[in-house]
């Protein structure tokens, strides 16, 4: 059963919005919005479905996708906002693949934004594994003020059989973020199970679309919220969906932790 939550402060607009702090709307930039059309599509669909901010966070430093310039991708940010007129609005971010450069990358050469310019730093794993040594690295972001918030942690396959891991980076301050789509079971019943894993072992803080396309990866987070406020109530969906990505982008501690604990060991993990 999910543990009482602590620190439910600061509520802003309560259940009046949502924040989505993970997204692909740039255009042309890597594996999201092929159009500027398109774009523009997603993020009115995103606006259509309560979302009052978006962070465009395309996908930095992978060694799949071209790694643009900060100052090159926030000039299609200022052009979709020229363009919504702040319905949303959108800010500037990027999904940074984690290496043991990360720190490198967002606080020596500034290559990798962090999230509307504050505090945070969104930081994917590889899909299979969590490095050797991910700790010393996330631990040193931390030393620089940074925190980093874990793509979905849920989607990994090292920490979906073994969950007690995340676990660990939890309690040494690292954050969680799940996909919409690991709720609403688009990734599948492996993924969905490990997301409500933990959820319910309060290892997450945020859930955000990690919208890609207007075909398969769609905006929108109001579905998969409300499952979360299913299984967890409504205070700690709203808090993963609205006042903790709230605070990410005003460049504030978080209002909402849940206290972490630790997911029990079975005779056999389910997920494979």
């Amino acid at each position: 059963m999910l543990s009482a939550l602590v620190g439910f402060t600061n509520r802003v607009g309560a259940g009046n919005f949502m924040v989505d702090i993970h997204s692909h709307i740039l255009p042309e930039v890597d594996d999201g919005a092929r159009s500027m059309d398109e774009a523009l599509e997603m993020c009115r669909q995103s606006a259509a479905d309560g979302i009052t901010t978006i962070v465009a966070t395309p996908h930095a430093h992978d060694h799949v996708h071209e790694t643009h310039t900060p100052k090159f991708l926030q000039a299609k940010v200022d052009e979709l906002n020229a363009r919504l007129q702040g319905q949303p609005k959108v800010e500037l971010g990027c999904e940074l693949r984690f290496t043991h450069e990360v720190v490198r990358h967002i606080c020596v050469n500034h290559s990798a934004p962090t999230l509307a310019g504050g505090s945070y730093a969104l930081v994917e794993f590889p899909h299979a594994v969590v490095p050797s040594g991910s700790e010393r690295a996330l631990f040193e972001l931390m030393s620089q003020q940074i925190r980093p918030i874990i793509a979905h942690p849920e989607r990994n396959m090292m920490l979906m059989n073994q969950p007690e891991r995340f676990y660990e980076l939890v309690e040494a301050g690292v954050l969680g973020q799940a996909d919409t789509g690991s709720f609403t079971g688009q990734f599948g019943a492996k993924v969905q199970k490990a997301a409500h894993l933990m959820l319910e072992n309060g290892l997450l803080h945020f859930v955000a679309s990690d919208c890609h396309n207007t075909r398969n990866r769609l905006p929108g987070m109001s579905a998969a919220v409300a499952v979360i406020a299913e299984m967890v109530g409504a205070e700690y969906a709203e808090a993963m969906s609205t006042t903790n990505p709230q605070a990410v982008v005003s460049g504030l501690p978080i209002p909402t932790y849940p206290v972490a604990t630790l997911p029990q060991k079975r005779k056999k993990w389910l997920f494979f």
